[in-house]
């Protein structure tokens, strides 16, 4: 399923954060039932099949309030559709949910800079998910599968801190980590790195347009 998001820095983090649908529990079968249904019903693609997708996800979540992924489509399908507002509760529900997932404070930190125009509570997420990236760097090696995605996360939202030149740092010993260099997936993630994201500031990230952003509005299927 394609999703086009704007601004395209929102959708790098929900390209990274996918990796946090991982490790889901055994739901009630009707709650999955209902999630399944509105996954694919918004494969049609047209507005009033979205909406009926949230509904069914809605119930989903009535019925399970602890159900992550639900949770993560509604999302998805709210910022497809412009419902900034839904977006955003929908957004603090699943940081209760998953209160150590770093992607979801630098997440919520956009959207109170975007959003909220509350730059003073964005700075606050960027400072507790810093401290959340280092935690979870400090457990994974640089050849663990997640560590691809977790450290880029790391430094976007460095970034967002202000802190350039430690963020590219990061990236520039990343992209040349023996781990990677004969992975072809790995070469498309280095291209994208050096494209999107080195010695580009804060600003520049947050305020990219989609004709100027490589690989993050690609597919993302649940």
């Amino acid at each position: 399923m394609k999703l086009i998001i704007y601004p395209l820095f929102i959708s790098c983090l929900l390209f990274f954060g996918c990796n946090s649908k991982a490790q889901e529990h055994n739901y009630h079968k009707e709650a999955t039932l209902l999630n399944d249904s509105a996954v694919t019903m918004s494969f049609w693609g047209d507005t009033a099949k979205v909406m009926e997708a949230i509904k069914l996800l809605n119930e989903a979540t009535d019925i399970q309030p602890d159900y992550y992924s639900a949770y993560w489509n509604k999302l998805m399908f709210q910022r497809q559709l412009g419902l900034m507002d839904d977006a955003f509760a929908t957004l603090k529900v699943m940081e209760q949910i998953r209160s150590k997932n770093p992607d979801l404070k630098t997440m919520l930190g956009t959207f109170y800079e975007q959003y909220k125009q509350d730059t003073i509570q964005a700075m606050v997420k960027y400072r507790e998910a810093d401290l959340l990236y280092k935690s979870i760097l400090d457990t994974i090696t640089p050849n663990s599968l997640s560590y691809q995605s977790i450290i880029t996360s790391y430094a976007l939202n460095l970034k967002m801190l202000g802190k350039n030149f430690e963020a590219d740092s990061i990236l520039l010993l990343f992209i040349q980590n023996y781990y990677y260099n004969d992975k072809e997936e790995y070469k498309v993630f280095k291209q994208f790195i050096e494209t999107n994201i080195i010695k580009k500031t804060r600003e520049e990230l947050i305020n990219l347009k989609p004709a100027d952003f490589n690989y993050c509005n690609s597919n993302n299927d649940d």
